[in-house]
């Protein structure tokens, strides 16, 4: 059984497929029945395979039964047995009992057995994933899965896998481990480090010695090379498994690859170690990758979004919610962990600010003024919750206090004062709102818009006068 794309059916065939996919949710019992007829004769479509799932679904349902799990366990050698027996007419005689019930679990797992046996991993993947979809409490079908696709060479799909799994099952070996081989082997993929002209060790040896030589004079800076570099260093590290400075190492080229998925994968590995797990600057590291590639996803949707692509602005609003929940998220747990750090707690008064949680944000203000390096910067920032609080008194008297410690005429100061001068004018006190504004007029006129806030003054003034 080899695999079959769509588009490598008869014409006519795809458009009984195209057909059958639009009478799914009008219809699924029609969609079944021909679906049937063309996987029949060709059982190597997996796109036919999925669609013939989900109108069996729509016809059956998915509820799982009681004792679903038990019966599981105790036919899971018989399935293993027909799988290596025969495994087509396993597969065949699977599709049998799923067209009965399509979350059969003795039928889903002898798909994936009898797949693996014919090196059909994609065909197994989707077993698996039909699997985890029904039990997603079982670990095991995700660590099963993520293998799946490392055996059928499909390195991203393997991660992202692994990935699904992790974020149900966080800390999990199996998982952590099947990120690491995937990591491995798209980066020796993508180093081309697995073509015929030798082994990997001899190739390694050669590449190395050469790299050594061209690096002597000049800095790594294109990705190509960068790739190299990081697939020498993932064989180190499996040489090597706790040396947090490799970790550390092949995250930099990586970043330099601008591959961030594989720079943050290692980095999650990295952190596995006996001293990864101690520095909590590799835990801030990986935040902000995560957080850089929600930025550049946001970017490129913002980008569809001018393009005229009207479908992009949900995919872009769903990015940016996902990215303020993770920075809270994230911020949040480094408090908890770190709570003597307080630039963690600075950064997360900042973000709870901007979420309009304003009793939560200066709380963590007041304990982030401990840090010398962000007291000025803490009384800012409290400033601003009080006078989003309604509370301009209070605000008046931090951002009073900041501006007194603040020696020098820097952007900082100039911000505390504007927002001061903010706080008067919405106490209503306009004198002493432009006398803060004047003060930044002296020192730089072209500051945001306080000349104008200046002007506009003085013609009050000249009306008044009149």
């Amino acid at each position: 059984m080899k695999k079959v794309a769509l588009t490598e059916l008869d014409p006519r065939l795809q458009k009984q497929v195209t057909a059958a996919e639009q009478q799914l949710k009008t219809n699924p019992q029609y969609a079944m029945e021909i679906l049937n007829g063309i996987l029949g004769r060709n059982p190597g479509c997996i796109e036919v395979r999925r669609g013939l799932r989900r109108a069996q679904k729509a016809v059956f349902g998915t509820k799982k039964g009681l004792f679903d799990g038990i019966v599981g366990g105790l036919m899971a050698g018989k399935a293993a047995k027909a799988a290596e027996a025969d495994p087509v007419a396993a597969i065949l005689a699977a599709e049998e009992a799923l067209a009965k019930k399509p979350t059969d679990v003795v039928a889903n797992r002898t798909i994936a057995l009898a797949a693996i046996k014919l090196e059909f991993y994609e065909l197994a993947a989707f077993a698996y994933e039909e699997l985890a979809a029904a039990d997603p409490k079982n670990v095991q079908h995700f660590i099963d899965l993520a293998n799946t696709w490392i055996n059928g060479h499909e390195y991203d799909q393997a991660l992202a896998a692994a990935d699904a799994g992790l974020k149900a099952f966080p800390g999990n070996g199996d998982l952590q481990e099947a990120v690491r081989k995937a990591s491995v082997n798209k980066t020796m993929k993508k180093g081309n480090w697995e073509d015929s002209k030798g082994d990997f060790q001899s190739k390694l040896k050669d590449k190395d010695e050469a790299l050594r030589l061209e690096q002597s004079t000049r800095t790594v800076t294109d990705a190509g090379t960068a790739l190299e570099q990081a697939a020498a260093l993932a064989e180190k590290i499996q040489a090597q498994p706790d040396s947090l400075d490799l970790y550390r190492d092949i995250v930099r080229q990586f970043i330099a690859a601008s591959d961030l998925d594989s720079a943050i994968a290692w980095l999650q590995r990295g952190r596995q170690t006996t001293l990864g797990r101690a520095d909590s600057s590799l835990e801030r590291q990986e935040s902000d990758l995560i957080i850089t590639r929600y930025e550049k996803n946001s970017k490129s949707l913002r980008d569809a979004v001018t393009a005229g692509n009207a479908a992009a602005q949900a995919s872009l609003d769903a990015n940016e919610k996902e990215l303020t929940e993770y920075r809270l998220q994230t911020a949040a747990s480094l408090v908890e962990r770190y709570p003597n750090d307080y630039s963690f707690r600075f950064e997360l008064g900042t973000l709870l600010l901007e979420a309009r949680r304003i009793e939560d944000a200066i709380q963590q203000l007041q304990y982030a003024q401990r840090n010398p390096k962000y007291r000025q910067p803490a009384l800012l920032t409290l400033g601003r919750a009080f006078t989003l609080g309604g509370k301009f008194d209070l605000a008046v008297e931090q951002l009073t206090l900041a501006k007194t410690e603040i020696m020098i005429m820097n952007e900082l100061k100039k911000e505390v004062i504007y927002e001061l001068g903010t706080a008067y004018d919405l106490m209503g006190k306009a004198k002493e709102a432009v006398d803060e504004y004047k003060i930044i007029y002296m020192a730089d006129s072209g500051y945001r818009d306080v000349a104008t806030k200046i002007n506009a003054f003085y013609e009050r003034q000249k009306g008044a006068n009149a």
